[in-house]
């Protein structure tokens, strides 16, 4: 340890640069994660509502329409199809207008239609769900709410295309960074290192003190990112649940049964976060020297 801080020491500026570009990275790489889980947790929280809603004619029989949700569970492209009946339907009207007896008066369940709710697998076979119950005979309406998922389909990929750009790019100038930084150092201990290959020091012993300093500043500033990131994130929190309030917990990409939740984050979210951003900060600060030095020392 007291090598690496002599070599901070002796090329200040150079480790300050290698670091600041390893916290940026790391640091935006933590927000677009958090990000781009928490459009997929609110794709998921669309996803258990009733996506398509069918009304059927009210002179519709039951087993027909018990016929097409038959073939709906069967198409492998819902979870689930929930009917509800003329007789359901007016218990739920008379529910939400019990205040209003005139209203009650007017309505029996022979003039309400029968439905079904069908929660999609996954959005893509919306469009296909809802194209098929048009065709069917006696369907008298389908409520489809396409903008809405197709917006949030949109954003999800748009944030997961960007997230793997940016990251990208500010992995190669970590990179660039790091090997130029180490190349300085190699450069200032040059005599050092010729006396120790002349004493007969293997390659893998001269390169360990700059991948120690290169793990050092990955887990450093993955540490100090994760840190700063959710620093924030808890300030502005009472902020955000004011937006979010009735939105119900969001899962991280379906682990929801693991209680790993992007909202509100769950312990076992904010440790994976931890996780994630260490290991990618352990992999550049490894990789980025560890290159720099298999370039320069021969």
């Amino acid at each position: 340890m007291n090598e690496i801080l002599t070599s901070i020491k002796r090329t200040p500026y150079q480790s300050l640069a290698s670091f600041l570009i390893l916290f940026f990275t790391l640091f935006l790489s933590l927000f677009f994660f958090t990000i781009t889980s928490f459009f997929n947790g609110v794709l998921s929280y669309v996803e258990t509502k009733p996506q398509v809603t069918v009304y059927f004619d009210t002179k519709t029989k039951e087993s027909d329409i018990i016929t097409i949700q038959k073939t709906l569970t069967d198409s492998g492209k819902v979870s689930s199809v929930e009917y509800t009946s003329q007789q359901q339907a007016l218990k739920i009207y008379k529910d939400l207008n019990r205040d209003n007896p005139l209203l009650l008066e007017m309505v029996s369940a022979d003039i309400l239609p029968a439905s079904l709710g069908i929660f999609a697998k996954r959005p893509e076979y919306l469009s296909q769900i809802a194209e098929y119950l048009k065709k069917q005979p006696n369907v008298d309406d389908v409520e489809f709410q396409k903008q809405i998922v197709d917006k949030l389909l949109s954003i999800t990929t748009l944030m997961r295309r960007g997230s793997l750009i940016i990251f990208a790019t500010l992995l190669f100038i970590s990179f660039v960074v790091l090997m130029t930084t180490a190349a300085f150092k190699i450069a200032l201990k040059k005599d050092e290192i010729e006396l120790m290959q002349l004493l007969g020091a293997s390659k893998g012993y001269i390169r360990k003190p700059f991948i120690q300093e290169g793990l050092l500043f990955g887990t450093t500033s993955a540490t100090i990112a994760f840190l700063l990131f959710y620093s924030v994130f808890f300030y502005f929190k009472p902020f955000l649940h004011t937006y979010l309030q009735g939105v119900s917990r969001l899962p991280f990409y379906g682990f929801g049964g693991l209680n790993i939740f992007v909202w509100p984050p769950s312990w076992s979210f904010i440790m994976l976060s931890y996780f994630v951003i260490f290991f990618f900060g352990t992999l550049i600060g490894f990789f980025g020297i560890y290159f720099a030095t298999k370039k320069y020392i021969k």
